[in-house]
């Protein structure tokens, strides 16, 4: 048999026929010294679908906000799918655009309601009372 083949009781090969092998050691700095070093790609976390909506409703509440219910409506929708979306104890960008779009809606409505009221109040004080 050939001396290369030949094993000794344990199945080991010989010593003296062993190519060298690295050690587990040498793995794990190596696979360290990665992480440390920031090699590979970065991970970007997944967007929110819930904080792009918050943002498209709290645009369309600013775009209807001349009408009271629409804006009333879109404004509400995107506080709460901003809320929703809210993830780790913190907003995403689209949620925070979602949450400060719908607010500005919620204000504009509230602002255009008032002056309605005060309209129609003057309206019935200058006619003398609504009889």
């Amino acid at each position: 048999m050939d001396q290369e083949n030949q094993m000794n009781y344990n199945n080991e090969p010989i010593a003296d026929n062993m190519e060298p092998t690295y050690s587990d050691i040498s793995k794990t700095e190596e696979t360290n010294w990665n992480q440390q070093n920031g090699a590979g790609q970065p991970v970007k976390a997944p967007q929110s679908t819930l904080a792009l909506v918050s943002l498209v409703m709290g645009i369309l509440g600013i775009v209807t906000s001349c009408c009271i219910y629409g804006g009333l409506i879109f404004g509400s929708l995107g506080i709460m799918f901003a809320l929703l979306s809210k993830t780790e104890e913190r907003l995403e960008g689209y949620a925070k655009g979602g949450l400060i779009t719908s607010i500005i809606s919620l204000v504009l409505v509230s602002v255009i309601f008032f002056v309605l009221i005060i309209m129609a109040v003057a309206g019935l004080i200058d006619r003398g009372g609504m009889f």
